[in-house]
């Protein structure tokens, strides 16, 4: 709501300044209308390169907001098959690492997300996945199963930790604040050359100034909500890890036979 507010009141301002322009170039410069032919490639080329730098920007954004949302999907995912892997273990280091599963899960979820937003990262989350490190690590397996499941648990978690600091390092991989001024710079050039065109309409040239700051003042807030994947409205959710902690519960019930297996044949 504060995005759109903000694009109507550039629109309002965009429109008197074009009211204050015109009464001003009308009266110490009426032969405005005699060089529009000079005018109008002048202007063509400054809209042409604020929209590929904008255009550029915002794809950029995009991108990065997707591989965010790729980023925590993988993240969620390895948890999940350090969760199911653990079921080679003997059962008390089963039991141990599929604990600290289910509480990196709760972690990142109800206390580090809203820290995301605030481009914090949580320091209980990273003492746990040290312990699932830890827990890993110090095994010592007997059979060769439990081998297998060691070296698939050390892939697992090797994936688990890329993600995680991928996902922590996109808390700082936004637009720094010199390419923010370049661009609300360029989009006020590109408003005010529109003013240089004294159209006989005075009403179309209202709608017609009101069209290209909206437009403007759309991408740059596309922009800036795609920017940072983890605050604002369009934001990446921890959706991924409730997913992996509701199917911990279910394996869970299911082991405990809270919950019964329907019979197939």
């Amino acid at each position: 709501m504060q995005g759109l507010l903000l694009t109507l009141g550039v629109v309002v301002v965009s429109v008197f300044g074009l009211l204050i322009a015109r009464r001003w170039l009308d009266k110490y410069h009426p032969e405005l209308k005699t060089q529009h032919d000079i005018t109008d490639p002048y202007s063509q080329f400054v809209a042409m390169l604020f929209a590929v730098l904008l255009g550029f920007m915002v794809a950029d954004s995009m991108q990065r907001f997707g591989e965010a949302r790729a980023t925590v999907q993988q993240e969620a995912s390895s948890l999940g098959n350090v969760f199911r892997l653990a079921e080679g273990l003997p059962k008390a280091n089963e039991n141990r690492l599929r604990d600290l599963c289910a509480l990196y899960a709760k972690e990142v979820i109800e206390d580090e997300w809203p820290m995301l937003s605030l481009h914090k990262d949580s320091p209980k989350a990273w003492i746990i996945y040290r312990q699932l490190w830890n827990t890993c690590m110090t095994y010592e397996p007997t059979t060769q199963r439990q081998s297998n499941s060691q070296q698939a648990l050390m892939e697992a978690m090797e994936d688990l930790g890329n993600s995680r600091r991928m996902r922590v390092e996109a808390l700082h991989a936004g637009l720094p604040t010199v390419l923010w001024a370049v661009l609300f710079i360029g989009g006020a050039a590109t408003i005010v050359f529109t003013y240089f065109f004294a159209a006989d309409n005075l009403k179309i040239q209202i709608i017609m100034v009101s069209m290209v700051s909206l437009v403007i003042c759309l991408n740059l807030f596309l922009l800036a909500s795609y920017d940072d994947p983890f605050n604002g409205d369009v934001r990446v959710t921890p959706a991924a890890f409730q997913t992996q902690l509701n199917l911990f519960k279910l394996e869970r019930d299911i082991e405990s036979h809270a919950i019964k297996i329907p019979d197939l044949n």
